[in-house]
């Protein structure tokens, strides 16, 4: 994984002292801080957090004017209309801004002209890179007093995101104004869309001050609501798919107008969800945005530091990435906060990396088969809330990064997301069908949630291509796709994949499903069916120490893709099995089953319908999660379906209810790197997998039932180079020992072994370097060397040996 651009985000704050020699303070530490991590990019950029946007709105093109900054601590423009009844005085930072300082400077254009000029020189200067500076705009009330927005022009306020009018709108239009602007000398024209007003204001701003490109905050651009999963075409209660068209087409009209007047290159920040949520909810055309306009596009959200939700950080970013205007695409790190007094690495994640590793375990699948990584990485921000830089951030964010960076994925992950870009966009631009992409990614999104490891995707387009070229490219692999979405060509590409040994997991309803994929899956279509149901569910192996597991679940239709409408069409059908049922008095369906016939050479194809355990409202940014300790959450089926593969993922809690550890798991150079989030640490994991019981590198493990067991900390990041098979339950150790000799890169050293099987990925390239000994005694030059078996099959490229016992040292 190569990083080609790193971007130190920041505010003015550090700026206290703004002389010349203050500046230089500020660099010098900037500078310093980070170099372990730019040092082998090839460019640096300066994301500027000046002030809101409406420096640009406002600018005149005099230099000489002051410009409001964001110098606060809390939300400038406070937009709530009522009392807070837990904070009845008000005086929260987010009702109640408070300058960072007393008496913090005042800024000129002049001076932030000459700032700019400063960071290129300097910058360029220490590090030998180029620097690019990016100016940035935020349709928000947090960051900065702005008159613009909530008194001379509230009319392009037509969100309502943090209190009633509150969230620029990208396709507002104007009201006239008679003030001279840089772009508009003589006024704002009655009428004029924002687009045009924004991107020649813009363009003016960056030439004038000297910056290189615009960084589009918050989801502007991407539609209405951009911070809840409402929008102009979903109120929480309704979906209106005849709004679709008009839309998506004023969001176009955004982009067309905004880059015509502004040339500089755009970056995106988008939604906080996924690409479902934003076409379904708001009709925004990211396809059309991607292709036509080319803005760098979204990185994954920071919000999961907020709410938890690493679901909808990693699904929402696989969905925005399945396809890409080019081959770039980034990575956001939230290391501080410069606005709300919170240091994300040092509170909110408690100095714990999971929002590293998880992420940074995600890749996608081009159009040749490659595996491609976030080759740009930002950082939000160095600077804290008081301007402050301190070394302990970089110091220990750093390291992280860069071995999270050194494992990235070289090849597809064991589960992989197959996701319709196309298909949902062409059903946005026919107004047809959203309630089913709505449901499909906020399945997924719970899924990633209850702990399915999907971390690998590619859009449907992109699949047909690339295993046209490289037939073999997921012959490891899980493919997950939406049963109904995915077109007829792919649904038959899937088809044949599962029929030649492939595995597959399909989920979503299937009434708008092609006639084959029904006919493959033995299903067939009866009455819709919502609310209360009552589940069965085979395979669940999950344990509890209190309370018992739900059995009900509530199926809310309006986001859930419709009722549950499905029965098996041939009952007695001996290559079908059922999985999970629901029932509702005396009506059933199946909501979950597996396929596989003699023909298929190994290969099957599972289904589950899915419900999102989740109740829509006119409020929120998120859906109300429904009680886990009284409803199934069936998000949790897809990893309990993994098992008909070879995998068990199971967890062992406190109660039902408590959140299940999120785990993703990445191929590099042929070995298995685990990243995993465990919400409560009382949680333990077991694991098994088709290549055999994981053994992690430097730990050691119970055998159970054919299973690994680990207790891990609250983020962990693991190698696992091998797996074992071994019917004798007992303890395990994987132990990195030392290379000592000359040529010998590492050795591996595994006890308490019983009649083994033991399955070693090695590196590409050092099957003839590799040596396995029986019995280690050092100086470990003569004993019982082991001759290997060299094995390339479905569960990859691996060099095995048959019933060990004692210990085994592995060289290379």
């Amino acid at each position: 994984m190569k990083i080609s651009t790193v971007t130190l985000e920041m505010s003015l704050k550090p700026f206290r002292d703004p002389s010349p020699d203050g500046i230089d303070k500020v660099l010098k530490t900037l500078f310093e801080q980070w170099r372990p991590l730019y040092k082998d990019a090839d460019s640096i950029s300066i994301l500027l957090w000046a002030s809101d946007g409406s420096e640009i709105l406002e600018y005149s093109g005099n230099l000489d004017d002051k410009f409001e900054w964001a110098k606060y601590i809390g939300c400038a423009n406070p937009r709530w209309p009522e009392p807070d009844p837990n904070d009845p005085e008000g005086i929260s930072i987010h009702r109640n801004p408070q300058p960072y300082i007393k008496n913090p400077p005042e800024f000129t254009y002049r001076w932030l002209k000459n700032l700019i000029s400063k960071i290129k020189s300097y910058g360029k200067k220490v590090s030998g890179k180029p620097i690019n500076l990016i100016a940035t705009f935020d349709p928000g009330p947090e960051f900065a007093k702005s008159d613009f927005k909530y008194k001379r022009h509230n009319e392009i306020c037509m969100a309502n995101s943090m209190g009633a009018r509150s969230f620029v709108c990208c396709y507002a239009t104007m009201n006239a104004d008679s003030k001279s602007y840089a772009g508009f000398p003589k006024g704002i024209p009655q009428g004029i869309s924002l687009g045009t007003y924004l991107g020649r204001q813009s363009q003016r701003f960056m030439e004038d001050m000297g910056f290189d490109a615009i960084w589009l905050s918050n989801g502007f651009g991407f539609g209405l609501e951009t911070w809840a999963y409402r929008g102009a075409l979903f109120d929480g209660y309704k979906f209106t798919p005849e709004k679709a068209p008009e839309t998506r087409e004023k969001v176009l009209n955004f982009w067309r107008d905004f880059t015509k007047e502004c040339k500089f290159p755009v970056q995106t920040r988008g939604s906080n969800f996924p690409s479902g949520t934003d076409l379904s909810s708001d009709a925004v055309p990211i396809r059309e945005i991607y292709k036509k306009f080319k803005p760098q596009p979204p990185p994954n959200s920071p919000w999961a530091a907020l709410n938890g939700d690493f679901g909808i950080e990693i699904g929402g970013w696989m969905s925005h990435i399945a396809d890409l205007p080019d081959k770039s695409y980034i990575y956001r790190f939230y290391t501080h906060d410069p606005w709300f007094r919170n240091s994300p690495w040092l509170d909110r994640y408690n100095r714990e990396s999971h929002d590293i590793y998880l992420p940074l375990a995600v890749s996608r699948i081009d159009e040749n088969g490659k595996t491609t990584n976030p080759d740009r990485l930002s950082l939000l921000t160095v600077d804290n809330s008081y301007g402050e830089m301190p070394d302990q951030v970089p110091n220990e964010v750093i390291p992280h990064l860069l071995e999270a960076i050194t494992h990235a994925p070289d090849a597809p992950s064991p589960v992989v997301w197959v996701y319709p870009f196309d298909e949902y966009h062409d059903m946005v631009a026919e107004g047809v069908r959203l309630d089913e992409m709505f449901f499909g990614d906020w399945f997924i999104c719970g899924a990633i949630n209850q702990g399915l490891p999907i971390n690998t995707v590619i859009s449907t387009t992109i699949f047909m291509k690339a295993i046209k070229k490289k037939p073999e490219l997921f012959r490891e692999s899980i493919l997950v796709a939406p049963a109904a979405a995915i077109s007829e060509k792919c649904a038959d590409a899937i088809a044949n994949f599962a029929k030649n040994g492939g595995r597959v997991i399909l989920y979503g309803p299937v009434a708008n499903a092609c006639e084959g994929i029904r006919n493959l899956l033995n299903l067939k279509v009866d009455s819709p069916l919502e609310g209360e149901f009552k589940i069965k569910a085979e395979g669940v192996q999950d344990t509890f120490r209190t309370g018992t597991m739900p059995e009900v679940f509530v199926h809310n239709a309006i986001v859930s893709g419709g009722g549950i409408e499905i029965v098996l069409s041939k009952k007695d059908d001996s290559g079908t099995k059922i999985i999970a049922e629901a029932s509702q008095g005396n009506q059933s369906r199946v909501i979950a089953l597996s396929r596989s016939e003699k023909g298929w050479n190994g290969g099957r194809i599972s289904w589950l319908r899915g419900t999102v355990s989740g109740t829509a409202s006119s409020g929120g940014h998120l859906l109300k999660p429904m009680d886990p300790g009284k409803n199934f959450y069936t998000e949790i089926l897809p990893r309990i379906m993994l098992h008909d593969f070879g995998y068990d993922i199971s967890y062992s809690k406190y109660s039902w209810g408590g959140r299940d550890p999120i785990t993703m798991i990445a191929r590099h150079s042929n070995g298995f790197y685990f990243s995993g989030f465990v919400p409560d640490i009382t949680a333990g994991m077991k694991l098994r997998m088709p290549q055999g019981i994981p053994l992690f590198t430097g730990t050691e493990t119970i055998i159970e039932n054919g299973r690994s067991s680990y207790n891990m900390p609250k983020s962990w990041h693991k190698e696992c180079r091998i797996f074992i098979e071994q019917d004798e339950d007992g303890r395990v150790a994987c132990a990195e020992n030392t290379a000592e000799y000359h040529g010998l890169k590492r050795r591996i050293k595994l006890s308490g072994l019983k009649n083994a099987t033991v399955r070693f990925y090695h590196e590409p390239g050092t099957e003839k370097k590799v040596q396995m000994l029986l019995d280690p005694v050092a100086p470990f030059l003569i004993g019982k060397f082991q001759k290997f078996e060299i094995t390339d099959d479905s569960n990859g490229r691996h060099l095995d040996l048959k019933n060990i016992t004692g210990e085994l040292m592995i060289s290379w």
